[in-house]
C-alpha cells in the first residue's frame, strides 16, 4: 500500500513509468541495505519522520557514508531517496475520495493499521488469558478477579502478570507481529518495577510474539531472567444450522 502510494505520487508528478518502477525498487534496496548495516529490519516506506528521511538522503548523497551504494544504477538509488523525501514533504496533496468526503491516504492507513494491531493484540491477550493453565501450567493469573491482566504498576501496564505458588512472578509481554530489541528494554523495566514492589519474590519475564527478531535474541543473551516464545494461532470451525 505505502509503496503503491509512492508510485502514484511519482506518476502524478510527471515521472515516467520506467523511472517510477526504478525508484520504487530502489527504496526497497535501501531498506535491505539499511537492515544489513543496522542488523535490524528496516522498511523505509514505513518511516514517517521527515527529519529521518532527510538524514537518509544525506547518507546516500555524494558526500554521505553510503555514497558508493547511492551511486548504484548510475545514481538511481540517490535520486530515489531524494524523490522519496519530496514525496514525504508533499503527502498532504495525495488524497482520495470516499463518497462526498476527502481524506489523506496516510491518515486513513495509519488509523487502520493502529486499530488492526490493537484489535489483534487484544484478541491475542484474551485468548491467552483463557488458556493460561495450558500455556503456563505452573502459573495462574496474579491476584483476584484477573488483577494480573493489564497489571498497572507505576503508571505502566504489564500485559499479563502471572504468579506461581505466591513465591514467584512472571511478567508476560505480548507482540502480535515481530518483536525486536526494543521490547527487551520494555520488559526489563517491568521486571525492575516488580522487583521494587515485591522484593521477596522471584521475578522473571517472558516475551511472546509472532516472530522474534535476531536483535532481540542477542539482547536476551545478556539476561537469563527473560525467555522468548512464539505463538501459533489455531483455526477452529463451527457448523451453524
Amino acid at each position: 500500500m505505502k509503496k503503491e502510494r509512492f508510485k502514484k505520487w511519482l506518476i502524478k508528478n510527471g515521472y515516467s513509468e520506467n523511472t517510477t518502477n526504478s525508484y520504487s525498487y530502489a527504496i526497497d534496496k535501501i531498506s535491505k541495505h539499511l537492515s544489513e548495516k543496522r542488523n535490524e529490519k528496516i522498511n523505509v516506506y514505513s518511516i514517517n519522520e521527515l527529519s529521518t528521511i532527510k538524514k537518509l538522503e544525506g547518507l546516500y548523497s555524494t558526500t554521505g557514508n553510503y555514497s558508493q551504494f547511492g551511486y548504484e544504477g548510475k545514481g538511481t538509488v540517490r535520486n530515489a531517496i531524494k524523490a522519496f523525501r519530496k514525496y514525504k514533504e508533499n503527502l498532504g496533496d495525495l488524497t482520495y475520495e470516499i463518497g462526498n468526503e476527502t481524506e489523506t491516504e496516510l491518515e486513513t492507513e495509519n488509523i487502520i493499521e493502529t486499530n488492526n494491531n490493537f484489535s489483534y493484540e487484544r484478541d491475542l491477550k484474551n485468548s491467552m488469558v483463557s488458556q493460561i493453565k495450558e500455556l503456563f501450567p505452573d502459573y495462574k493469573i496474579f491476584g483476584e478477579n484477573n488483577e494480573g491482566v493489564e497489571y498497572l504498576i507505576e503508571g505502566k501496564r504489564i500485559d499479563i502478570l502471572l504468579e506461581k505458588n505466591e513465591g514467584s512472578l512472571l511478567a508476560v509481554e505480548l507482540k502480535s507481529g515481530i518483536a525486536n530489541f526494543k521490547v527487551f528494554g520494555q520488559i526489563s523495566m517491568y521486571l525492575g518495577l516488580l522487583m521494587e514492589r515485591f522484593p521477596n519474590k522471584e521475578i522473571r519475564g517472558c516475551i511472546v510474539a509472532g516472530e522474534i527478531d535476531n536483535t532481540l535474541k542477542s539482547a536476551t543473551k545478556t539476561n537469563n531472567l527473560i525467555e522468548l516464545k512464539t505463538y501459533k494461532m489455531k483455526l477452529e470451525l463451527t457448523t451453524e444450522i
